[in-house]
């Protein structure tokens, strides 16, 4: 009886957690529908020149995803001013793929292909 009331609260709290954000629905290598069993996590990590390139980036990361994959490590991916190794920050995306083919292709250069990532 304790084992059946540990598992109904358990499925109870279950439903009441919070969502994780949702993954892409179509794989960024085929095209086809993304199977949310088949992942990879895409992060980097970039210096920028102050904390309100910091915020600007972290209101909307994905419009400075082409700047971050072309950063040089010397300039601010967002205003081209000399960069602060002390303010960072970090593009992170968890992917799903069509098939394991796919993810493998994913992994082995994703900075060329995660600018395919698409709900």
């Amino acid at each position: 009886m304790k084992h059946l009331l540990s598992l109904l609260a358990v499925a109870a709290f279950a439903t009441l957690a919070p969502a994780a954000e949702p993954l892409n629905t179509v794989c960024p290598i085929t095209g086809k529908p993304a199977n949310a069993a088949i992942t990879s996590n895409y992060s980097k990590t970039v210096a920028v020149c102050c904390d309100r390139c910091v915020s600007q980036f972290n209101t909307t990361p994905k419009a400075y995803l082409s700047n971050i994959l072309t950063f040089n490590g010397v300039q601010c991916p967002l205003s081209k001013k000399k960069a602060d190794p002390s303010k960072k920050v970090t593009y992170a995306r968890q992917v799903a793929f069509a098939d394991a083919a796919s993810k493998a292709t994913f992994d082995a250069a994703p900075d060329k292909h995660i600018k395919e990532v698409r709900q």
